[in-house]
């Protein structure tokens, strides 16, 4: 597992909430009398399909990243991970939830030093 790969589920996650609040606004827009066509009901068919194709792909994304997380052994280094890359919090709230008594640089380069160990091996 890589940085990027942990952070993509930050982004597929922050697209999926963009995707719905504007699949959201179209609805409303539906249905609040406005002018409609069949062009505008495909286009929200299409945001449908696209909004849970996304969907599907961040489940098995973060089914991998809890994998990777659960083989962790040290406690401290897995809920460094959690937090970081599945509760998308900032590296000084992850110092604060972990209660380590850690600078946020102290954690930061927890994750890195593990990282940089698995792709070693």
């Amino acid at each position: 597992m890589t940085k990027k790969e942990l952070m993509q589920l930050y982004y597929l996650n922050r697209e999926i909430m963009n995707d719905t609040e504007e699949l959201v606004e179209l609805k409303i827009k539906q249905r609040s009398g406005k002018p409609w066509n069949k062009d505008s009901e495909r286009m929200i068919k299409e945001r449908e399909r696209e909004l849970v194709s996304k969907i599907r792909n961040c489940t098995q994304l973060k089914d991998r990243i809890d994998k990777f997380i659960n083989n962790i052994e040290d406690s401290l280094t897995r809920q460094i991970f959690y937090y970081r890359y599945v509760k998308c919090m900032p590296w000084r709230q992850v110092a604060y939830m972990t209660g380590a008594y850690c600078s946020e640089d102290c954690v930061r380069k927890i994750a890195d030093r593990y990282l940089g160990k698995c792709e070693k091996n």
